[in-house]
């Protein structure tokens, strides 16, 4: 290894050279035809981070080369440093110093000051010190061996450590923990960074080895485990526990103690399965039964399936059965105390607050289930009593609908269309929103599944109030229920405001940490348009005043606020506006920073144009239509309706041209080869999915006949996924369209009902009954429902060519969906082709598949709707 110091004009003659190779922004704009050897021009703008001061910016383009480039530079002067395939940037400290790692895993850190630059190489991460003095870099050794290098910011290495297997920064950034494993000794040591480094060793031993290094939420004692050396990898025996101010070192050791159950194994051999207490007096890690293997397999390797089974085979027999799941125990080290959190009764726990008690549950109580996730059955378990009560009985298993609070006094939860709080110490339950003016769920909500809740925010300091989201706005409500009020007021002007900062929290090895909103300092709130027609961001101060930064009909996102200082840094885009960087001083105007794809004024990009319709019912709906490059009203064009289902998030997007569609539709593409493009918003009946769909886009294509020079002869359909399966059906419904492209879809809602997920390894049967396919009734209870909105039984209807592809190993949509249609209008002597494409799943992966379907898909639009020559790869053999 070695450190370097270079002159930094040599990254400035690199920028120059960068420059030249790119169009001038300023130049007599010229009108061009793009082309696809243009497309490796484009790339994707990336706002990376901002200094304290906001004096300097970080951003990345991303070219689909790969050969993408990291940027610094200073709002004031414009003085700017590429680095070349650069990552991880960070500032440290105000303005005088930024790092990050480039090609072949070189760490280079600048001072922005004397533009001086230095290199250590074989790095492959690095963080700093909370002071900002010293430099941690994770450098990759010879035989997979990790060393850790300690260096100040004059370049100068303050300490080496070889043959590092595990360590951790703790949460103040100012102690290193970390494990060495060296031929003659292994060790745990701890370096403390203050003006010098000082060093505490923690243990040391020949025959074991240490691992996983883990803190306590305030950097008051760390927990790792411990293995024989000879021992293979992940068969830790011993979890350790040290206590940093009183210098003490517990153990428990799994091989000696006479409560350890002998069938039992420790399986904390990963950081995320270790956790200490906020209290500092209790150690969580996971156990695990000794593997059983082929459990579920007799000796004739026969399958057996049970229809009573609380999971398919195919769940069990990947995942095997969740009694055998690894299970959650704690470890007091004062008193050597054991105790199972997780066991055969309840085998899942869920630690939040101040781990003063857990939620737990049996996931196989209300199995089997045609649901997604089965509902559970929760009951609340003190850790002090060892006593479990009854808290919550079916509730819905969805992510996002319960919710510790930080300082552990208040179990939050959504239940039966409002937000419920829970007292832990006086066992009340109380609903929160009931006496509220609004709805707290998705009322538009068309799945049959119970709606979810628009969001929770977090609890703010000491659990005081609970932060909530309307369909528009932020709420906060008492903790103990006497009062309710609105922090923004959105529902009037149809804006809808999030928290910009939408990080609720974080799973900390075992335990869930939830965030504390400070409503005393300035929120930044993300805002949008109900109709997506405008977007931008507002600050809310202390006082619960709320004022723009920025709020524009364009897409706005990104925003990075400087920590000791009024600028703010986002990303601003349109359909035709390539995104740019911005900087927003207080009281200054807003600053372009950067504009990304400087060639995209050479061409005439066309519009996004905001469309409304009503379907047949009479329901007003909106859609997106694009214009194509260079459009003459005078002309008419074809057009491209893509479909899924609610699309007009789209309206300000820009989309790079591209080769590289998996799902194969990029707007850009066809507008660049004179194409209209719809996307048309779908609202649904329940137990009409199909024809809900057909109903939308066949309405919203003849609305835009009506209003824009578009070939009413000359109008395509694409989808994938649920689009494809829209796209099956509406073919079967009418002619409006001239060809037609579906992908990875289901044509047959009776045998996808009955089918195996394969990716999820269950039934099939929650989409249709309580998702996507919005059925709500089962497959026996509404057959006829179910074959009026299969595309297959209506094969016969298709005067639409169709080219349908998959995956040939899907395991979301069964590829037998997309061979069925096939086989169906072969027999029927329909115009149609099927793509098979061999080690793809749902969405094409690989470039060249992906350069091919792009391809193959605008040659069969170019023939129906274009009238260009008949490919080669349409002849039959």
């Amino acid at each position: 290894m070695r450190t370097i110091i270079y002159n930094s004009r040599i990254i400035w003659i690199s920028f120059i050279l960068f420059l030249m190779t790119c169009p001038v922004i300023g130049q007599v704009k010229k009108t061009r035809q793009l082309t696809q050897a243009d497309y490796h021009l484009w790339s994707t703008l990336k706002a990376e981070s901002i200094s304290d001061q906001g004096t300097w910016v970080s951003y990345s383009l991303m070219y689909e080369s790969g050969l993408d480039t990291l940027f610094i530079k200073n709002t004031n002067n414009e003085k700017t440093v590429a680095f070349a395939k650069g990552r991880d940037g960070k500032f440290i400290g105000d303005t005088s110093w930024f790092g990050c790692i480039t090609a072949d895993n070189l760490f280079q850190v600048i001072n922005l000051k004397t533009d001086k630059i230095q290199y250590t190489e074989n790095v492959e991460a690095f963080s700093f010190s909370n002071n900002g003095k010293y430099i941690i870099l994770h450098c990759n050794e010879a035989e997979g061996k990790t060393k850790i290098v300690i260096r100040n910011l004059d370049g100068n290495i303050i300490e080496n450590i070889d043959n590092v297997t595990s360590y951790s920064m703790n949460p103040k950034g100012n102690i290193l923990g970390y494990c060495t494993s060296q031929s003659n000794k292994n060790t745990v040591d701890l370096l403390k960074f203050e003006k010098e480094i000082t060093k505490t060793p923690v243990v040391q031993n020949r025959k074991r080895q240490y691992e996983n290094i883990i803190w306590q939420a305030e950097g008051n004692s760390i927990a790792f485990v411990s293995r024989l050396v000879m021992a293979k990898p992940f068969t830790a025996d011993i979890v350790l526990f040290y206590k940093i101010e009183d210098k003490q070192l517990f153990q428990y050791d799994t091989t000696i103690e006479k409560v350890w159950k002998k069938d039992m194994i420790l399986d904390a051999n990963y950081t995320s399965a270790l956790g200490i207490s906020d209290d500092g007096e209790r150690v969580f890690f996971r156990i695990k039964k000794k593997p059983n293997q082929n459990q579920f397999r007799n000796d004739l390797d026969v399958q057996v399936w049970n229809a009573t089974d609380k999971e398919l085979f195919a769940s069990r027999d990947n995942y095997g059965s969740t009694q055998d799941n690894p299970r959650l125990v704690c470890w007091r080290p004062e008193n050597n105390n054991f105790s199972e959190i997780e066991n055969d009764e309840h085998s899942v726990a869920i630690l939040g607050g101040t781990q003063q008690f857990a939620l737990v549950y049996n996931p196989d109580t209300n199995k089997p289930t045609f649901k997604q996730e089965a509902d559970k059955d929760y009951y609340l378990l003190d850790f002090k009593t060892g006593a479990k009560t009854v808290f919550l009985h079916q509730q819905p298993g969805t992510f996002g609908k319960l919710y510790f609070s930080p300082s552990g006094k208040y179990i939050l939860y959504f239940k039966e269309g409002n937000w419920w709080i829970y007292s832990i110490s006086t066992g009340i339950h109380t609903n929160m929103t009931l006496d509220t003016p609004v709805s707290f769920y998705d009322d538009s909500n068309d799945e049959p599944e119970e709606p979810n809740p628009y969001g929770y925010i977090g609890f703010t300091a000491n659990d005081e109030s609970v932060l909530l989201y309307d369909q528009f706005d932020i709420w906060q409500f008492k903790s103990n229920g006497t009062l309710a009020k609105k922090l923004t007021f959105g529902r009037e002007k149809k804006q809808i405001f999030r928290l910009a900062d939408t990080d609720k929290g974080n799973i900390d090895h075992v335990i869930f940490k939830g965030k504390v909103i400070d409503i005393y300092s300035d929120l930044i709130l993300k805002a949008q348009a109900i109709d997506n027609s405008k977007s931008g961001y507002f600050n809310l101060d202390n006082k619960q005043h709320l004022q723009s930064i920025i709020y524009e009909p364009k897409l706005i996102s990104s925003i990075f606020k400087a920590k000791i200082s009024n600028s703010y840094m986002y990303v601003q885009e349109d359909y035709n506006e390539s995104p740019v960087l911005i900087i927003k001083k207080r009281n200054a105007p807003a600053k372009v920073v950067h504009k990304s794809n400087a060639q995209h004024d050479y061409y005439s990009w066309g519009k996004s144009e905001l469309i409304e319709y009503k379907n047949s019912k009479g329901a007003i709906l909106k859609g997106v239509l694009f214009y194509p490059f260079d459009y003459d009203p005078g002309r008419q064009y074809p057009m491209i309706v893509n479909i899924y289902q609610k699309q007009t998030k789209a309206l300000h997007t820009y989309v790079n041209p591209s080769l590289l569609n998996g799902s194969a539709f990029n707007v850009t593409y066809y507008t660049s080869h004179d194409y209209f493009v719809l996307l048309p918003d779908i609202i649904y009946e329940i137990g009409s999915p199909g024809l809900s769909a057909a109903d939308c886009v066949i309405s919203a294509t003849h609305s835009v006949i009506e209003t824009a020079s578009i070939d009413k002869a000359k109008i395509g359909l694409i989808g994938h996924s649920f689009g494809a399966y829209e796209a099956f059906f509406i073919i079967t419904q009418t002619n409006l369209f001239a060809a037609a492209v579906a992908g990875s879809g289901i044509s047959d809602l009776t045998s996808g009902y009955l089918s195996v997920n394969w990716g999820y390894k269950n039934m099939n049967s929650w989409r249709y009954e309580y998702q996507q396919f919005r059925m709500k009734k089962t497959l026996f209870e509404d057959f006829q429902g179910y074959r009026k909105n299969s595309p297959i039984f209506f094969a016969s209807n298709v005067n639409t060519p169709l080219l349908s592809y998959t995956g040939a190993e899907d395991t979301t949509v069964n590829p037998a969906q997309t061979m069925e249609f096939y086989l169906a209008l072969r027999r029927l002597k329909k115009e149609h082709i099927m793509l098979l494409y061999p080690k793809e799943n749902h969405t094409i992966q690989g470039r060249a598949n992906q350069i091919d379907l792009t391809h193959k898909i605008s040659e069969w639009f170019g023939y129906y709707l274009k009238g260009e020559k008949k490919p080669d790869w349409f002849e039959a053999h």
